[in-house]
This record gives C-alpha cells, sequence and structure tokens, in this order.
C-alpha cells in the first residue's frame, strides 16, 4: 500500500520544477505525470525527472526532450539545476503512468511525497509527485486523413 502526503514546505528546488510543469501546461504542453525520483546515489541531493506527455508521444523523444531541457532550464537556478541528474521519458501508455495516476489526482502546483510503492524496486522507495493523471486527449490535435493515388 503506497502512501502519499502532501510536501508542505517545498524546497527551491521543487518549487522552481514545480514553476516548469505549470508553464508547460500554459503553454498546451501539460503532462500525464510528473515526479521526481531520488539519485540511485541515495546519500546525494540528486533527482531523476520521469516525464509522461501525449505531445511527447505524438512528436517523439528526438524532438521532446531537446524543447523539455531548454524550458526546465530556464526556471532552474544554477544550484538547483546540478540537482537534476536525468530526465526520463515514459510512453503514456506505460503501467507505471496508470499506476501513479490511480494513487488519486495531484492537483496543479502541488507536490506529494510517495513512499512505499510497490513498483518501485531496490533503494528506491519513494518519490514526490508532481502530476499524476490519466492520459487524455491531445489540446489541439486533430487527426486528418490524407488521401492518396494508388
Amino acid at each position: 500500500m503506497a502512501l502519499k502526503t502532501l510536501v508542505e514546505n517545498p524546497s527551491p528546488f521543487i518549487k522552481q520544477v514545480i514553476a516548469f510543469i505549470e508553464g508547460m501546461t500554459k503553454q498546451n504542453r501539460g503532462f500525464a505525470l510528473a515526479l521526481l525520483v531520488p539519485s540511485e546515489a541515495s546519500q546525494s541531493d540528486r533527482w531523476n525527472l520521469v516525464l509522461s506527455a501525449p505531445w511527447i508521444d505524438h512528436a517523439g523523444l528526438a524532438a521532446t526532450i531537446p524543447t523539455v531541457t531548454d524550458v526546465l532550464l530556464q526556471h532552474l537556478s544554477r544550484g538547483n539545476s546540478k540537482k537534476l541528474e536525468r530526465i526520463s521519458v515514459l510512453p503514456t501508455t506505460d503501467p507505471l503512468v496508470d499506476r501513479v495516476a490511480g494513487l488519486g489526482p495531484v492537483p496543479l502546483g502541488k507536490a506529494y511525497r510517495v513512499q512505499y510503492f510497490p513498483l518501485f524496486s531496490g533503494d528506491l522507495g519513494e518519490a514526490i509527485v508532481l502530476v499524476a493523471e490519466r492520459p487524455r486527449a491531445m489540446h489541439n490535435y486533430n487527426v486528418q486523413s490524407v488521401r492518396t493515388r494508388a
């Protein structure tokens, strides 16, 4: 059973990552999942940012990772940018996206610490969830059929 608690007094690092998420959401680039996982070197204050979004699925990793990194670095101070070890992107079909969303909604601008989450293995017993919602249709994206002559 997972334990989810509100982060009452988020660190400047977490506040800056939340500002990044809010900024991307205002640009119609919201996330289905955004969470911070402590680095495997658990003694340090280093984090991995895990993201998932329909717009990332559509555009692909090669197109989105540079954009995400650039916008993220605009929100992080120089010192806090050193706390970010890696950005990982999961497809919205990944079971982790659905499992974290199953813990309940995380309102935009809030952070929740999740402990004892069964999907995390080894020493990864906790994470800070910044966004958790079931993936939904992309905003401002319309599927158009294409006619060809065969």
